[in-house]
């Protein structure tokens, strides 16, 4: 339901760049002709009317340009309501007034029919019977580049709905679900629907979050999902008797309302630190990265342990002698054996011919190892939220990145080292269970010039 006078009062910038809202009689004289009814009441149905006015102006019927006014309208009062939830959110803390984002979005006494604005792009990508334009606008309004771009300048990333599930892990979600005191049958449906969702949208996403080369309006990283993919999660749930008892067809509006729904729930905790459990003599550690950032450390951290140890390999075999090449070769037997296997220094000389443990020793060195994983770790990781965050080429937003990400990543790595030469020194142990010893065995097991 919706305020009528959404549809003949329409808001744009004036030329001094404020944000001005005028009646438009002729708007407010057709909508009264066309929806009597609707017209004085203080709650109207937007969905039909929308629809109405949208089958006017997509035809050839003669009400087409007065209804794309209202549509404009309509389109104008809730940019201007989203430019103002973005201040009421954000302007205490971070300085962002919708002043400054209205000008981004709204039309000037001078474009209101340019087909480069936003307002234009709106009613050329609207279709009623996929949702309500209220929710398009939104969904526009966040996706544009404009707005994304000055929330940045203020030091502000927002996170969509798409995003939180797509880095929420069933640990987290789980543990969310229990915390609000639902049955099991409910947590269990979530967790359906949680699925579900993974397996069609997270295996098909490359394909739909290219932005389009022609379109300054572009996607996010993580779009909606599309038509067919809320279609794809209905007919999955639709055929599970677990989620649908009744064998009810489920719409993908409703797919859609709840995985919002519960996107929504998970936002609320997002940025609490996640439990993690070792499989290390049963001790439990706690990550304190917040969930959006534990796969990025984890990526950041298997192509630092590449980088260090091919660089390593690289080193030893520089000259090219058969000599060289058996000692390199020599060096990921040692590490796949002290990193997968857990077998200690001094047998692992004596299984590859070393002289003595010192010798094999100074090969590996080992701390060296850790603490240049470390180091390249941080250095990855700061190349990797300049480039997402568009501050690359930005030196002073570059100082700024490198201290937060410092603050943000330093503990977590200093405490993955720490673990890494606390394992290394008990000599009881039957496998190596540390995240950077898992990560060192990952990359030698696919490493070519092991397996040759």
């Amino acid at each position: 339901m919706g305020i009528a006078s959404k549809y003949w009062k329409l808001a744009r910038i004036d030329s001094f760049s404020r944000c001005k809202s005028e009646v438009l009689e002729a708007a407010k004289n057709f909508f009264d002709e066309q929806f009597p009814e609707q017209a004085h009441q203080k709650e109207v149905s937007d969905r039909n009317i929308q629809c109405q006015l949208m089958q006017w102006y997509q035809s050839s019927d003669p009400r087409g340009e007065m209804a794309e006014k209202c549509l404009r309208c309509f389109i104008s009062n809730v940019l201007k309501e989203s430019c103002i939830a973005l201040e009421q959110k954000f302007g205490e803390r971070h300085y962002l007034y919708s002043a400054q984002l209205l000008p981004l979005v709204l039309d000037t006494a001078h474009n209101n029919q340019d087909s480069e604005s936003l307002t234009t792009h709106i009613l050329s990508t609207f279709n009623p019977n996929k949702s309500n334009l209220s929710t398009w606008v939104t969904i526009i309004f966040k996706s544009c580049s404009a707005v994304k771009q000055s929330l940045k300048e203020h030091g502000i990333v927002q996170l969509t709905d798409w995003t939180i599930l797509r880095y929420t892990t069933h640990t987290r979600l789980k543990r969310v679900l229990s915390s609000l005191q639902l049955t099991s049958t409910e947590i269990a449906k979530a967790v359906k629907l949680f699925d579900s969702f993974h397996k069609v949208y997270c295996t098909q996403l490359s394909k739909h979050r290219k932005a389009k080369p022609d379109s300054k309006f572009n996607t996010t990283k993580y779009p909606q999902p599309t038509r067919e993919q809320l279609n794809q999660i209905a007919e999955i749930l639709s055929g599970d008797i677990d989620y649908s008892p009744l064998r009810k067809i489920i719409s993908p509006e409703e797919v859609l309302e709840e995985l919002q729904k519960l996107a929504y729930i998970l936002r609320e905790t997002w940025t609490q630190p996640q439990q993690v459990v070792e499989k290390n003599n049963d001790e439990k550690k706690t990550s304190k990265l917040p969930d959006f950032c534990i796969e990025p450390f984890n990526n950041c951290l298997h192509e630092s342990v590449k980088q260090v140890v091919q660089t390593r390999f690289d080193y030893i075999q520089r000259k090219g002698t058969v000599k060289g090449k058996e000692q390199a070769k020599r060096y990921l037997q040692a590490l796949h054996l002290f990193h997968c296997n857990g077998v200690g220094l001094k047998n692992i000389a004596a299984q590859l011919g070393f002289t003595d443990q010192p010798h094999l020793s100074r090969l590996l060195k080992l701390k060296i190892l850790r603490k240049d994983i470390g180091r390249n770790l941080i250095s990855n990781l700061k190349k990797y939220v300049a480039e997402l965050s568009g501050y690359s080429q930005n030196p002073d937003k570059l100082v700024e990145l490198d201290t937060r990400i410092q603050s943000l990543f330093g503990e977590e790595i200093d405490e993955l080292i720490k673990d890494a030469e606390k394992e290394a020194k008990n000599g009881y142990r039957l496998v190596m269970n540390s995240k950077l010893a898992r990560s060192i065995c990952q990359f030698i097991n696919k490493c070519p010039h092991f397996n040759n």
